[in-house]
């Protein structure tokens, strides 16, 4: 065997979605706890004040670095709604597959013992989601339009 590819979890499209995935712990709270919630969300180390005790740099480090790397800048760029509406995506994505490790712990197929962990993020996945189009909807709605 040369590799194992998990479909399920894999990006074909646009980088952004890699991007959005890679950095999602420093925005969104929730993926910071880790695999059944191991990392205690006060001492993970995505959170600003414990990240120069643990060594992780800061998102933005991070993005100018792939910026850098890749010459253009995913937070700036089609005037920073891609990055907004990819976060979003990711949520949407996130809390789908969720639902279904969800399914299959109702239905006794679960393979992990913490798959009940998965109840919660399904939630809290698509209500953050949901807040985050709320929220696009309504600076659109306060902007001028002729």
């Amino acid at each position: 065997m040369i590799g194992i590819l998990d479909w399920e979890l894999s990006t074909i499209g646009h980088p952004l979605m890699d991007v959005i995935f890679t950095t999602s712990p420093f925005w969104n709270a929730h993926a910071r706890t880790g695999a059944g919630g191991t990392v205690d969300p006060q001492t993970s180390p995505y959170l600003a004040e414990n990240r120069p005790t643990s060594g992780m740099p800061d998102m933005d480090n991070l993005l100018d670095r792939y910026t850098q790397i890749v010459g253009f800048d995913p937070r700036t760029d089609g005037d920073g709604k891609d990055w907004e509406v990819a976060k979003i995506f990711n949520l949407l994505r996130g809390g789908t597959i969720s639902h279904g490790i969800q399914a299959r712990t109702i239905s006794g197929q679960a393979s992990s013992d913490f798959s009940h962990i998965y109840f919660e993020n399904t939630r809290k996945s698509l209500d953050m989601a949901k807040e985050m189009v709320r929220t696009r909807k309504e600076a659109a709605a306060d902007k001028a339009r002729l």
